[in-house]
């Protein structure tokens, strides 16, 4: 089943100083062609993060910098930019909110959340929180 990709993953995977970017290739150099899916979401949150002294500090990149390592990754044969929504997003979005309190992640996860869900991608994260929405398919990547 193809992967979709969250944030995290991604910026591990494209910033060699980050902690878990040797899980993040390991993972990438397991990818088929086309094995791993890119959303508006999670491309909107990699340059953020990218563009952002506070996250990057001295290996924060620019605009250009950010459109060139955005270009670069899509010129990798395994991943594939879906701008499009699959149908049944919204239907699926909406069980992934009920009943949860405020986190400052709590709609980006749900939307990568319900996205793969519809989507029928598994959702490849570093993050464990992943795992407590209901009916996902997800692989958390530990060291």
């Amino acid at each position: 089943m193809p992967a979709l990709c969250d944030v995290n993953v991604l910026l591990a995977l494209v910033t060699d100083h980050h902690t878990l970017h040797g899980l993040a290739v390991r993972w990438a150099d397991t990818v088929p062609a086309d094995g791993a899916v890119l959303c508006r979401v999670a491309q909107m949150g990699l340059l953020r993060l990218l563009n952002n002294p506070a996250v990057m500090g001295e290996n924060v990149l620019d605009v250009a910098g950010c459109r060139s390592l955005w270009r670069r990754l899509l010129d990798d044969e395994r991943f594939r930019f879906t701008p499009e929504e699959p149908p049944g997003l919204d239907v699926a979005f909406e069980p992934f909110t009920v009943g949860r309190t405020f986190s400052p992640r709590l709609w980006t996860d749900a939307c990568l959340a319900a996205y793969a869900h519809a989507a029928r991608l598994t959702l490849v994260t570093l993050d464990k929180g992943f795992r407590g929405f209901p009916g996902l398919a997800c692989d958390v990547l530990t060291p």
